[in-house]
């Protein structure tokens, strides 16, 4: 019986080729593009299954509960860094714990040199969580010296040497160095994983260098805690102890009050969405994930359209078959069984071309968006379970009308020959132009996401963006050397220092003036960096580092710190950060720190920076000098540390490199959902208007005959082409609009705002194409001879 049916469904897929084609090169790519989308919601939920469930059932993470102002009752992947061994040796039902922690440095081996992200943890890391090695031992992990890397980190210090046992030599901040031992190389583990690291060492080695108090319960340097208990029902009675370490912690810092820390499950996912702060990698948050499948089902929808109005297009020339399997004995099941296999059939084929394309578009996609998860990292069984459904959906969606529709007629009816399937009918025009509204969505988004990104390029940051080099530093003694060796360069125009740089460093902390708390956004500057950066003071001055009262207490706010908090003298006035008593001596203009936080000025308050924080140097240079400026930098670099790496941006890219990435991506990514799109629809009403042309032949010979001319024809045959892309038209502006600016304010506080003109540009350009597909296959027939398609009939 199943081989009948198999019979029948291959030969009618051999008589209708190029519609066959068609539909499998369109749901091929269609299902390429799914399985991309498919790559992001596979991150999430196959996130930690490299880690054995039995071996970290009973290990826990540290969650620190906190409030703010505002009442929001954030949540950090991250403790003090002194509570996992103060609460290892005071609570009962823990048996060992680990710290994670990145950090920062450079690495040299002979003259290979390079900035490093570095990763910190104890010494049960390795006993706690299994990363399996292709060179070493794990037990050299216990050597306070010890470093492994990662085979990527490997190769490209080492190249085919074998690394184990080799020295290397590390500098950090504070003017630390030191020399580590390789002692393992770890096989590169998928980036879906709690802990992202290239390069680990011991936690010891952390504390070293930015020589921390372990009695210091204030430090903002919390790492992500684990801990693993004796019997894992016990974690809540655990936690609950946690709360004696409140009060003190809270006491020596204010900036961030805590309420409460919970043990979760190692297991237990929390996406970006609940966590606010952590150094350990977390699943994806949801609105990237809702984007892209949204994308991905909306070209797979204009595909499943196209197969649908296809099947209407081959159905209507097979109704004295089912009139005859009818008559036969076929029950209605039957035939409906038969129509949906050969739309299986038809999906199988697309699937096949989608794994083909898939190898293709996948890896483009994941280079596009940097994430280190390919085809080869997923699960077997759960790829194969999201196939099956997902031709299980399409097939169902695509050839459940068609299959109805052919079956429901009784058989003396279609032998007769007095059932016609009408070449448009309500549902043909509202698929076709549901197809068309699509791409009018997918072209608006691409073409908005163009101009949004010349837009950003034009807005004013309030300080000289365009005229700025960054150069990393590791203390002031890197910034004095640099200094000293610039003074003769004539295109350095200033140079200045800061614990960071604008758009990169800012981090959110809490001000208090009198009993009134405020936010605001804090970060340590050095000598000369206002000047540099062209932030003009406006009242009072800038902070002298001379002056010791200035680098203890002195801060520096901006205008819309004054009008936060409603001072109108500012100067002299006393507020309170990081637990101390500060005054304030100058005012600097409004400036924007990045795009993506806040539209209106946001509060900034400057103060001095510690000279062993001094990690960014900053240089002025003219903009046509930007990159010679920065090539002699590099030079002068080496001549001053020969033996360590130089690393260098423009400002101009700090600030704007990610938007940019971003908006060409999603450039692209709707450029060529546009171009699919729009050769799906095309394809889609090129057949429908095959099928209608079709069924008016002798209409159109008659009309021909009485005198029409082609062009009144065409007019005539296109006039419910007009009104369909006219609806589509329509419905896709307006959805191209709320899409869009939805879209986009997600990802953006500063964006373009969504015109009119691109939205009725778009509409009118696809608009064009469908009217042009169908008047050229109507122009065909409307050029025919009438003697020809008279006699034909």
């Amino acid at each position: 019986m199943i081989k009948n049916y198999l019979l029948v469904a291959v030969r009618t897929l051999l008589k209708n080729k190029s519609y066959v084609i068609i539909n499998a090169l369109g749901l091929g790519v269609s299902l390429a593009c799914c399985l991309a989308a498919y790559l992001w919601v596979a991150f999430n939920i196959e996130f930690d299954n490299f880690h054995d469930d039995a071996k970290v059932s009973r290990i826990f993470k540290v969650h620190t509960h906190t409030v703010e102002k505002d009442g929001r009752t954030p949540i950090d992947f991250q403790a003090p860094i002194m509570l996992a061994p103060v609460a290892a040796g005071e609570i009962a039902g823990i048996e060992r714990y680990t710290r994670f922690i990145h950090g920062g440095g450079s690495m040299r081996y002979g003259d290979n040199a390079f900035n490093e992200g570095l990763s910190f943890a104890d010494s049960t890391f390795l006993d706690l969580f299994d990363f399996p090695l292709v060179a070493g031992n794990a037990k050299s992990f216990k050597e306070k010296n010890s470093i492994f890397l990662t085979e990527e980190v490997a190769k490209k210090y080492f190249g085919n040497e074998d690394p184990i046992g080799k020295m290397l030599t590390l500098n950090f901040v504070n003017n630390y160095e030191m020399e580590a031992m390789v002692g393992g190389v770890f096989k590169d583990i998928p980036s879906n994983n709690t802990f992202g690291f290239r390069v680990l060492m011991r936690f010891e080695n952390y504390i070293d260098y930015n020589k921390l108090n372990l009695d210091d319960w204030s430090d903002w340097r919390n790492p992500s805690t684990f801990f693993e208990l004796s019997a894992p029902e016990n974690a809540a009675r655990v936690a609950a102890q946690f709360k004696k370490y409140i009060p003190h912690r809270n006491e020596v810092r204010t900036d961030v009050v805590v309420t409460s820390y919970s043990l979760e499950p190692f297991k237990k996912k929390f996406s970006q969405d609940t966590i606010r702060y952590g150094w350990s990698n977390l699943p994806i948050q949801m609105a990237p994930l809702i984007i892209f499948s949204s994308m991905a089902l909306l070209i797979l929808l204009i595909a499943c359209f196209n197969l649908t109005n296809t099947s209407i297009a081959m159905t209507a020339k097979r109704l004295k078959e089912v009139g005859v399997r009818k008559t036969i004995g076929a029950a209605r099941k039957q035939i409906v069984f038969q129509f949906l296999l050969e739309t299986f059939l038809t999906i199988l084929i697309s699937l096949v071309v989608g794994l083909m394309m898939a190898q293709l578009i996948v890896p483009v996609f994941t280079d596009m968006w940097q994430i280190r998860f390919g085809l080869g990292d997923l699960s077997g069984l759960n790829l194969f379970i999201a196939l099956l459904g997902l031709v299980f959906v399409t097939a169902m969606v695509a050839g459940i009308y068609p299959a109805l529709v052919s079956s429901k007629f009784k058989p003396t009816v279609l032998l007769k020959g007095s059932v016609k399937i009408k070449g448009t009918n309500a549902l043909t025009h509202s698929l076709v132009a549901a197809q068309f509204a699509l791409s009018v969505i997918v072209l608006i988004a691409g073409v908005i996401f163009i101009q949004n990104t010349k837009y950003q390029d034009s807005i004013r940051f309030g300080y000289d963006k365009d005229q700025i080099i960054t150069v990393s530093l590791q203390g002031e003694r890197d910034f004095e050397a640099m200094e000293k060796a610039l003074v003769s360069n004539p295109k350095v125009l200033s140079i200045g220092v800061a614990d960071g740089t604008i758009g990169r460093n800012p981090y959110g902390t809490p001000i208090r003036i009198d009993t009134t708390q405020y936010e605001v956004q804090a970060m340590g500057i050095g000598k000369n960096y206002f000047e540099t950066m062209g932030l003009k003071v406006v009242q009072g001055r800038n902070l002298n580092l001379d002056n010791a009262s200035d680098v203890k207490e002195g801060v520096v706010v901006n205008r819309a710190f004054v009008e936060r908090t409603g001072m109108k003298d500012p100067i002299d006035q006393i507020i309170f950060l990081h637990n101390g008593k500060h005054f304030i001596v100058g005012v600097i203009d409004n400036h924007i720190d990045n795009l993506y936080r806040a539209k209106e000025p946001e509060p900034f308050v400057f103060y001095a920076a510690g000279k062993e924080q001094y990690i960014t140097m900053v240089v002025k240079t003219e903009h046509a000098d930007l990159l010679e400026t920065q090539k002699s930098l590099e030079k002068t670099w080496k001549e001053v540390f020969p033996t360590r790496p130089f690393e260098s941006q423009l400002q101009d890219d700090v600030v704007l490199a990610n938007s940019r990435e971003l908006n060409t991506n999603l450039e692209k990514i709707f450029i060529f959902l546009t171009i699919l799109g729009g050769l799906l629809s095309a394809s889609g009403i090129f057949a429908l208007a095959s099928l209608n042309i079709a069924k008016r032949t002798k209409e159109i010979g008659i009309r021909k005959s009485l005198g029409a001319s082609v062009r009144s024809v065409v007019t005539l045959l296109n006039r419910e082409f007009v009104v369909v892309l006219s609806i589509a038209a329509v419905l896709g502006s307006v959805g191209g609009y709320y899409a869009t600016n939805a879209l986009l304010g997600v990802i953006y506080v500063y964006h373009i705002p969504v015109g009119l003109a691109p939205i009725v540009g778009c509409a009118i350009f696809i608009f064009l194409v469908g009217i042009l597909t169908t008047s050229s296959t109507i122009m065909r027939a409307a050029k025919t001879n009438p003697v020809e398609t008279l006699r034909s009939e």
